[in-house]
């Protein structure tokens, strides 16, 4: 899932003047979500490809923004095997 808080400050003022609202309203019920979306695929995608353009970004559907930020991937799995001893008694 893309981290939010590995944005540099001027990514996140970039998200804040593209989308006209602040970072905080990520995860605020009834906050506008697209152009939130679009900024934060756009500064994501703009790390990977220096020519990524804000339209392209805004061109995507909700999926495969979702999808670019992370938010579909599957939770990792826990890990097989025993659980380790933490007790001492090994």
């Amino acid at each position: 899932m893309f981290d939010v808080s590995k944005l540099t400050l001027g990514e996140i003022g970039k998200v804040e003047s593209l989308a006209n609202v602040s970072i905080d309203s990520i995860g605020s019920d009834g906050a506008p979500k697209g152009l939130l979306l679009a900024a934060l695929v756009f500064v994501k995608q703009k790390r990977e490809n220096p020519t990524y353009t804000w339209n392209e970004a805004c061109e995507l559907d909700m999926a495969t923004a979702l999808e670019t930020l992370g938010f579909n991937d599957e939770p990792e799995p826990e890990p097989e095997g025993e659980a380790p001893d933490f007790t001492g008694n090994d």
